[in-house]
C-alpha cells in the first residue's frame, strides 16, 4: 500500500510538472496552459529556480512599472503679429511733419519689424499736380523723421495719393472754414507690421 502511494504521489508530481510550466509571456513563474500564474495561499506568486528581477510581471512582488516617458518640452509660443495704424496731419500747405516720436518709439520697441508703409495725402485745394507734390512731400517728411528717431529705413515704403482719396468731403464749405473742415485730409498715413 505504501509503495502505491508513493507510485501515485511520483505519478500526480510528473503530471503537475507537465501541467504547470512556465510560459513565455510569465517566464519565471509557474503558470498553467490558460497563462494564469499560480498565486501561494497568501497571493504570492511561484517563481521557479530560474526567476530572474527582469521575469517580474504585473500583479507580482518585484514588478516596477515603466517610467512614462518624459513629457514633449511645450513649444515656444508664435511671436504676435501685430499691425498698427497712425495718422499725422499737417497743417495747410505744409510738409512739416512735426513730432513722430511716439511713433518711432513703438516701432523701436517691436521684436522685429515687417514693414511700415507710409501713404501721403493732400486736400483739394490748388491743382491736382502740386497736391500730388506735397503729398509725396509729406510722406518723404514722416519717414526722414522715423529714421531720425531709429527706425531701420530698410523696412519702409512709401507712396502718394495727392487729393485722390479724400477723408471728408467738406462740401458747402469755403475759405477758412474749408481749409479748417479739410485738416483730415492732410495726412501721412503710417501702416506698422511686427512682432512683439
Amino acid at each position: 500500500m505504501k509503495k502505491f502511494a508513493i507510485a501515485s504521489g511520483l505519478v500526480m508530481a510528473m503530471g503537475l510538472a507537465t501541467g504547470a510550466q512556465a510560459h513565455p509571456e510569465n517566464s519565471g513563474y509557474w503558470d498553467e496552459t490558460t497563462s494564469t500564474v499560480w498565486k501561494t495561499g497568501t497571493g504570492g506568486c511561484w517563481r521557479h529556480g530560474f526567476w530572474e528581477e527582469g521575469n517580474a510581471i504585473e500583479g507580482c512582488e518585484g514588478y516596477k512599472a515603466p517610467a512614462a516617458p518624459a513629457p514633449a518640452p511645450a513649444a515656444a509660443p508664435e511671436p504676435m503679429t501685430t499691425v498698427e495704424k497712425h495718422i499725422v496731419y499737417f497743417d495747410f500747405d505744409s510738409s512739416n511733419a512735426g513730432d513722430v516720436s511716439d511713433i518711432s518709439s513703438y516701432i523701436n520697441s517691436l521684436k522685429t519689424v515687417t514693414s511700415v508703409n507710409l501713404v501721403g495725402h493732400a486736400d483739394r485745394i490748388g491743382a491736382s499736380a502740386y497736391n500730388d507734390a506735397l503729398s509725396m512731400k509729406r510722406v518723404n517728411a514722416v519717414s526722414e523723421a522715423l529714421q531720425a528717431g531709429g527706425v531701420n529705413g530698410s523696412v519702409i515704403s512709401t507712396g502718394y495719393m495727392g487729393e485722390n482719396a479724400p477723408a471728408k468731403s467738406c462740401d458747402g464749405q469755403r475759405g477758412a472754414n474749408l481749409i479748417d473742415c479739410l485738416r483730415a485730409n492732410r495726412r501721412v498715413e503710417v501702416e506698422i507690421s511686427g512682432t512683439k
